[in-house]
């Protein structure tokens, strides 16, 4: 529950803030990036709705590449994702997709919203017994590109499914930072 709290507050400030610089002239440094490649990282927290319940923490490590040349539309690149909590510990690797797209079309701002998903291997270990896994993640992120080169993001609510004989599952969040080039 607090989670989903912490998403909704987090959308309601990009609203707000979406709101009220739509009104006002865009700084030089909040235009929209011109790189295809970034590479992002940050902390994360879930909580085991199935199988390993509880909270969870770890990192957020990506690096994606726009297959239009700039910060907008399709990109492909890899998700590292790894951590745990309470004798957990997981360690995921795959593919994932994102298509951003600008959230004030009126205006020069480099704002984004973008549904991302994500499947591949994971590793876990739980009360000292390992597996291994496939797993799938779908959520959104937003990303604000700051003097074409910083990029800071949220991904307030993402649902994440592992099978390994049987399906275990999370919801999470994660705020970071990152460089576009």
């Amino acid at each position: 529950m607090r989670q989903i709290q912490v998403a909704l507050a987090v959308l309601s400030f990009v609203a707000i803030s979406t709101a009220s610089t739509a009104a006002l002239a865009v700084p030089k440094e909040l235009r929209p990036g011109t790189k295809p490649h970034y590479f992002e990282f940050g902390p994360n927290v879930g909580y085991g709705f199935y199988g390993p319940r509880g909270a969870l923490g770890g990192a957020w490590l990506d690096y994606m590449y726009h297959f239009q040349g700039g910060a907008e539309g399709p990109a492909l690149g890899v998700l590292t994702l790894f951590g745990g909590w309470n004798r957990y510990f997981s360690f995921s690797v795959g593919p994932m997709f994102q298509w951003d797209f600008k959230l004030v079309k009126s205006k020069p701002l480099g704002l984004y919203l973008g549904p991302h998903v994500s499947t591949g291997y994971s590793f876990f270990s739980w009360r000292g017994v390992g597996d291994h896994s496939f797993y799938a993640m779908v959520g959104p992120t937003v990303k604000l590109i700051v003097n074409d080169f910083w990029c800071f993001w949220a991904r307030p609510l993402n649902f994440d499914l592992r099978w390994y004989g049987r399906v275990d599952g999370n919801f999470g969040a994660a705020l970071g930072a990152g460089i576009t080039f």
